[in-house]
């Protein structure tokens, strides 16, 4: 599957969309979780998070997966109902549409981690589990998708927690040029991705 597709509120996914290699994963998850919900991934995104989670726990950070693949209704339900509590314009500025979210891709993780036994479901950029993430999390193939000082770029609010899967080597030249998906696509199509620092090898 491609793993650098890009998904936001003006670039959906069918209604109907469902990744071919979704696998089911198990992982510790927050009390917040709808008690329902199955946390699955695709599988490329699973192995290169395993591995990144195996790492962290050698620096003695904990870290799981606590949202994973969404489906189009269950991103409908999670919108319409932070809509109705919190409104419409807190709900376009926080929550995905349907179609939307990344997460219906398969490849977006929500991570949360336990420290001292104790699950942390309030994660915040100053726990040392995010900070490490935010520096090592593309040698594994992930990018901080939504990051502070973006987000009229991105069109989201920052989320320390979300990360999203797109492959070691773009995940590196993001990280490097300190660039989005979204400045991605649009250097893309500007034909001028070679002239920034993300062409370092």
């Amino acid at each position: 599957m491609d793993y650098t597709i890009l998904v936001n509120n003006g670039h959906l996914l069918a209604a109907d969309y469902v990744p071919e290699d979704l696998i089911e994963i198990h992982e510790p998850t927050g009390s917040k979780l709808d008690p329902t919900y199955i946390n699955r991934l695709c599988i490329g995104a699973y192995h290169a998070f395993k591995d990144m989670q195996k790492e962290a726990l050698k620096q003695g950070y904990e870290i799981f997966v606590d949202s994973s693949y969404r489906t189009y209704q269950y991103q409908q339900k999670i919108f319409e109902e932070t809509a109705l509590k919190k409104g419409l314009e807190h709900a376009l500025k926080f929550v995905a549409k349907p179609g939307g979210s990344e997460h219906q891709t398969g490849l977006a993780v929500d991570i949360i981690f336990r420290r001292n036994k104790q699950m942390i479901e309030e994660q915040t950029e100053t726990d040392p589990e995010i900070k490490w993430l935010f520096s090592n999390a593309y040698r594994y193939g992930f990018i901080l998708r939504f990051p502070k000082g973006k987000e009229h770029i991105t069109g989201v609010a920052f989320e320390p927690w979300h990360f999203r899967f797109v492959g070691q080597e773009l995940a590196k030249k993001l990280f490097l040029a300190d660039m989005t998906l979204e400045e991605y696509y649009a250097s893309q199509e500007n034909n001028d991705l070679s002239n920034s620092p993300a062409s370092i090898t």
